[in-house]
């Protein structure tokens, strides 16, 4: 009894072995499952710092299991981050043999807005092309980070209040050319007022001063209309207005703030 337990159980492990080795020396892969390019996107989401050093472009890795010949594969863009960026192309190129290759998005550092998340949705456009794992899709989210740090006290002159004041200023710099500037608690405490110098022009935006009207009224805001620079000075010629109401106090008043 023993031998015959013993003699099947080496049938057994030869048809497993034969059965085993057979599966490894033949395996079969269905022609249907071989696309003309198989192309994808590496994940479906793209978190992206923008900086300086990108020269306005920012990179989104593609990649294809079918590298037999050149593929030219089209990419459409999507969203609301299209009014700051845009596709350098409207296909992707990739060489004979040439397993991945990069979507380009192209944006000019300098009209982008601080803190402001930029989504756009890259899709590979034609469904023939895409690849079994089915990414043909991905989302990226850009943003420009910044970091301020202080940058001494200098003088805010206000023509609206009459009067003026030792002013702390904070700076975040993005290139030679391009630097935030953030006037901490300005006019009110807890109210900043921000601007920015780009190649010798400012850009202020219409930002609350923290000053409550009333309650019906609501609050007070700087309004720029016109700016310049004068050697430290940088001033806004500005309007205060009560955008909740629609009401302004009368004239144009001279902002100024003097650089440490």
């Amino acid at each position: 009894m023993k031998n015959l337990r013993y003699i099947t159980t080496l049938v057994l492990l030869f048809v497993l072995v034969v059965s085993c080795n057979k599966d490894e020396i033949k395996p079969y892969i269905a022609s249907s499952d071989i696309g003309s390019v198989d192309a994808a996107f590496r994940s479906t989401l793209l978190v992206y710092g923008l900086s300086q050093a990108d020269n306005g472009k920012i990179n989104v890795l593609i990649n294809r299991g079918n590298t037999k010949d050149a593929a030219s594969v089209p990419i459409t863009i999507s969203g609301t981050g299209t009014t700051k960026l845009s596709l350098a192309s409207g296909t992707v190129q990739f060489a004979a043999g040439e397993a991945s290759a990069y979507v380009v998005i192209n944006y000019s550092i300098s009209s982008v807005a601080p803190a402001t998340k930029y989504t756009v949705k890259l899709t590979i456009a034609d469904d023939t092309m895409v690849s079994k794992s089915k990414v043909k899709e991905i989302t990226v989210e850009a943003m420009l980070p910044l970091v301020y740090a202080a940058f001494g006290n200098g003088t805010y002159t206000s023509e609206f209040y009459e009067g003026s004041w030792s002013q702390p200023v904070m700076k975040a710099p993005i290139s030679a050319t391009l630097n935030f500037y953030r006037l901490t608690n300005c006019y009110e405490p807890g109210y900043n007022i921000e601007f920015k110098v780009d190649a010798g022009v400012i850009t202020c935006a219409q930002q609350n001063i923290g000053w409550l009207y009333s309650a019906a009224y609501g609050y007070v805001y700087v309004s720029p209309q016109t700016t310049e620079i004068s050697g430290k000075d940088h001033i806004w010629y500005s309007r205060f207005v009560l955008p909740t109401s629609g009401l302004a106090f009368g004239g144009t008043f001279a902002e100024k703030f003097t650089m440490p």
